[in-house]
């Protein structure tokens, strides 16, 4: 499993991002899922589908704008780069609409791109098995 944090420039946005994980991970994302505001039902259930492979999950505590990223261990580097992008676009959904960003505006293509480009180098370790050595 690989963990990334990161800032969203001026949105004051905290991200965690868990890529890869794997069924030996699920205790540390229970227990994240729980430090953010799930309850332990959510979590359980969140746990269950994120065991399976390609899928991914994104949660935001908008009472204190954070959120959560986890990419579940992927088939190809394909679906894994499909489920990135998929969890992307969720997570700029969830900051625009706290922030009352129209999402067929360009500002919110902007924070989309953002989000993308403070991901990759973490996405790039486990897309590309050079790039993780």
């Amino acid at each position: 499993m690989v963990k990334q944090g990161f800032h969203i420039g001026n949105r004051d946005w905290w991200v965690m991002v868990y890529y890869d994980i794997e069924p030996k991970n699920l205790t540390e994302i229970e227990g994240v899922l729980l430090s953010n505001g799930c309850t332990r039902e959510q979590a359980e259930e969140t746990c269950r589908n994120i065991r399976q492979v390609n899928t991914g999950f994104t949660m935001t505590d908008y009472n204190n704008r954070n959120s959560v990223i986890l990419v579940s261990h992927a088939t190809t580097a394909e679906q894994m780069f499909d489920t990135i992008i998929h969890e992307i676009k969720h997570l700029t959904e969830h900051i625009s609409n706290y922030y009352d960003i129209d999402p067929k505006e360009e500002l919110a293509a902007y924070l989309q791109g953002e989000v993308g480009r403070q991901m990759w180098c973490a996405a790039s370790m486990v897309l590309c098995p050079h790039c993780n050595k």
